[in-house]
């Protein structure tokens, strides 16, 4: 109310210029000596003069015009803005006074004069009953429909069907009822038009809705789409209010390809939530970004948005990522100089274990074991390997060998584990092939041949040590993880390994005898390679006991290579976490001063004062926390400010891109070669929908958010 009487001095006691005003010429019309003229006031009733802004005005039309003329055109001069063109004066004037829009503003005026001065209603208010009716009908109308949208983006569900335009046919819905003949065929208008079919069933105004002439625009492609980008934007922005509330935060991202080759940047956010007992550390999905060129310099324009409180960003070790010089890191850091960059720790123990798998009789065995499931991965072979797998008396867990892959450790070693447990079977399906009357059966005897010695070996050293990294594979991929755990998890590894190479010589014979057991099945005996003077590819030493020679020169250099890869990889997450570590270990050191001037714009008489209480309380209690959440757990906010931020930051530093990787997924599912012309706000919408499911989102809040939407559609919200 008190908004509207601001506008009755406007209508009612405008000023106007006297009769001997004298108007000033402008810098425009000063060529033809043309000035505004009072007799234009006298002659238009509803024009004004503005001194301040020296130009006309439609008073009527600047208080209650909202759009222009024939598809709701911007309004201009007398509107807008001032009107100055004298020379066009009385032609504009004129064609103004002929407007649709000004004869309605005309009208809107004098209601509102008349509802003010005699008390009458407004016809907004004679109007609002039947609005209100027709906004609860519109509501409740669109609410199953943005229901079914959402529980397909839930379910990831194609929402187009084989005919999904115009008007919704109710018969076809009766053909599995048996109501009509069986003759009549069914179509196919997809999974939404489905159920929104089923539930307007027991919903007779939603039937009666679609049916209604017309009604099938609001069931459109187009508003399927806004309803999704709606539901994605609600989800965005209630992420984005727990990432500022967090004040702490680093982003993590990953590149693929999709199904219609466009290069889709996975962007994802990491920080921690809640306080006390309750604090978690979360990694959300934001977006998808589609990006052109895959430069360190572009994809960090990309990436950069909101620095201010970005504290780490992680990446796989591409170079375009990690470069010194040229990278994204670099460059993001350019911007955000806290925001430091942590190599992802799963990336780091699958390049440990493929450069320390470059030894030859290492190498030679994992790519026969590939050779092997290249050979067998074809119908007519596999299902030789499944009926011997079947006659046999044994329970296998495993039905088939699998492939070696190149980027996950845990099917590596699933592979390397499934391999040696069926390698009798793998033995009988190839001498099996080996009778075959063609050139298949030559292939077989080759691999067969090839299964020496060393190659059995190797395989039950492979076997072991892919072991002992598989939990430490496992744990790197959970979100709950922080850079301090993973780097203890990674140097527990790396001393159990160690006591293995220290125990070797007892170790090896359990190896040993393994390899025997696999090589009476190839009816051979565990021998020496052939000694040579002019070998110089493998190792060739003077030793002639079996067990002594492939443990010197497989399994020693072996072991000793992967140890020494794991130190090397995990060492940057070291020298990152160097600072931090006064916060767990008890003791004071100098890397706690640079950690400081790096952080905190605090006095650090206060903060090192905090860490020494800090210290004395651990001590007191018996508590020693061994990863930043615990820490952050006992660490009060209340009583140690800054030392509750500096561990906020370590659960925050990125430990791994495995959330990223697992959008890849799906994308995949979402983005398939049917739909592979889909846009990137349905995209990143479908994605959010199907990732974020924990995260409340109703019918209601998608409506709200779609009715602050404008749109052509003329409906109201």
């Amino acid at each position: 109310m008190a908004y509207a009487l601001r506008w009755v001095p406007v209508l009612t006691n405008l000023w106007s210029p006297q009769a001997n005003y004298l108007f000033p010429l402008l810098n425009n019309n000063a060529k033809r000596n043309i000035k505004f003229q009072q007799r234009w006031l006298d002659k238009f009733n509803w024009l004004s003069y503005s001194e301040k802004l020296e130009g006309a005005f439609c008073k009527y039309c600047v208080v209650f015009a909202k759009s222009g003329g024939k598809g709701s055109q911007a309004l201009g001069s007398l509107v807008t803005h001032a009107f100055q063109n004298w020379k066009k004066a009385l032609e504009v004037f004129e064609k103004h006074s002929k407007h649709e829009y000004h004869t309605l503003s005309l009208l809107k005026s004098e209601q509102f004069l008349k509802s003010f001065s005699s008390g009458q209603p407004s016809i907004i208010d004679i109007l609002d009953t039947e609005r209100m009716k027709q906004k609860k009908e519109n509501r409740l109308n669109l609410l199953p429909i943005i229901e079914c949208v959402m529980l397909c983006g839930r379910q990831e569900l194609a929402l187009r069907g084989h005919k999904d335009a115009g008007p919704i046919c109710f018969k076809t819905m009766l053909y599995f009822h048996c109501f009509i003949a069986e003759s009549e065929p069914y179509i196919n208008e997809g999974n939404f038009r489905a159920i929104l079919k089923y539930k307007a069933k027991d919903l007779n105004h939603l039937k009666h809705f679609l049916e209604s002439d017309g009604r099938y625009k609001y069931t459109s492609a187009k508003i399927q789409n806004e309803i999704i980008s709606s539901a994605g934007d609600i989800l965005l922005e209630k992420i984005v209010k727990e990432v500022n509330s967090a004040k702490c935060f680093s982003i993590l991202a990953d590149e693929t390809t999709d199904i219609s080759v466009k290069e889709q940047l996975a962007l994802c956010v990491r920080y921690v939530v809640g306080s006390d007992e309750n604090v978690f550390v979360c990694e959300r999905f934001l977006k998808y970004i589609e990006i052109h060129s895959l430069t360190g310099k572009d994809i960090a324009s990309t990436i950069v948005n909101d620095c201010s409180n970005m504290y780490g960003q992680g990446y796989d070790g591409a170079s375009n990522m990690s470069g010194r010089f040229k990278g994204t890191q670099k460059i993001v850091r350019e911007t955000c100089p806290k925001a430091l960059y942590v190599h992802c720790a799963a990336h780091s123990l699958n390049l440990a274990v493929s450069t320390s798998c470059d030894i030859q009789a290492i190498r030679n065995s994992l790519g026969l074991v590939e050779k092997m499931y290249c050979f067998l991965n074809t119908p007519k072979r596999k299902n030789v390997l499944l009926s011997v797998i079947n006659e046999s008396d044994m329970d296998t867990r495993s039905k088939s060998i699998k492939h070696l892959c190149a980027t996950r450790w845990v099917e590596r070693y699933t592979a390397i584990n499934d391999f040696v447990e069926l390698f009798p079977y793998v033995i009988q399906t190839l001498e099996k092939i080996c009778e075959w009357n063609d050139t298949t059966s030559t292939d077989a005897n080759i691999l067969m041949k090839a299964m020496d010695s060393e190659f059995l070996i190797s395989l039950q050293v492979i076997k072991v040590l892919f072991s002992y990294g598989l939990p430490l594979c496992k744990l790197l991929q959970k979100v709950n993880l922080d850079l301090k755990e993973a780097v203890d998890l990674a140097e527990v590894t790396v001393a159990t390994i160690q006591r293995l190479r220290g125990n070797i010589t007892e170790e090896f014979k359990q190896l040993f005898k393994e390899s025997e057991k696999m090589a009476n099945i190839l009816d051979i005996t565990i021998s020496i390679k052939r000694l040579s003077k002019k070998c110089t590819k493998r190792a060739n030493p003077s030793i002639n006991d079996p067990e002594e020679y492939y443990r010197v020169t497989i399994a020693i250099p072996y072991i000793d290579l992967f140890i020494q890869q794991l130190n090397e990889r995990f060492l940057c997450h070291k020298n990152v976490l160097k600072g931090f570590q006064c916060l767990f270990s008890g003791t004071y050191s100098d890397d706690f001063d640079e950690l400081l001037q790096f952080y905190l714009d605090t006095d650090k008489q206060i903060v090192k004062a905090e860490l020494n209480l800090w210290h004395a309380v651990l001590n007191n209690n018996g508590q020693h926390p061994k990863s930043g959440l615990e820490a952050l757990r006992l660490c009060k906010k209340e009583m140690f400010p800054n030392l509750h931020f500096l561990v906020q930051i370590v659960c925050s530093l990125p430990v791994s891109t495995a959330t990223p990787e697992r959008t890849f997924s799906c994308l995949k599912r979402l983005k398939t070669y049917l739909r592979n012309t889909m846009t990137e706000t349905q995209l990143n919408g479908l994605t959010m929908l199907t990732v974020h499911t924990d995260i409340p989102l109703s019918a209601e809040e998608v409506l709200d958010e779609l009715a602050k939407k404008p749109r052509k559609l003329d409906f109201v919200l």
